[in-house]
């Protein structure tokens, strides 16, 4: 049986809960993802996700406070923990690809943090079930 492990990315990005989200966006833009795994700045374990999404709706609240023009500033004085989400599923290395398929569909989320207790190890996405899809559909 496939798991997770055969098709999430183990040399995933993150952020710790410390850096501003204005340098957590820069990554986002730069390397063209749309989630980022935090950790804890002391002892590295996994704290949470820091999504486009996420960071976006905190864009329009500052925005809509304070107006564009301070928003930089405001992204720069802001850490990641002030708007990472704490609550997200997390999977293991050895869960079933079914299984991770299905929480993707129930959930209509699009990312689950892989962990191996604490520790982040990985990150599989909604988008790496679309390419082993592909991939399964161009066999012939």
């Amino acid at each position: 049986m496939k798991t997770v492990s055969d098709i999430m990315i183990s040399n995933v990005l993150s952020v710790k809960d410390t850096d501003s989200i204005h340098h957590a966006r820069m990554i986002l833009k730069d390397k063209g993802i749309r989630h980022l795994p935090v950790v804890d700045s002391l002892s590295n374990d996994y704290l949470g996700v820091l999504t486009q999404g996420g960071l976006l709706n905190h864009a329009f609240k500052i925005v809509e406070k304070y107006g564009m023009s301070y928003l930089e500033k405001r992204e720069r004085q802001t850490p990641v923990n002030e708007v990472m989400t704490v609550d997200c599923e997390t999977a293991t290395a050895d869960m079933d690809l079914i299984s991770a398929g299905q929480y993707f569909t129930l959930k209509k989320t699009s990312c689950l943090p892989v962990l191996e207790g604490k520790n982040l190890i990985g990150i599989i996405t909604s988008v790496d079930f679309v390419k082993l899809s592909l991939h399964l559909l161009s066999k012939k």
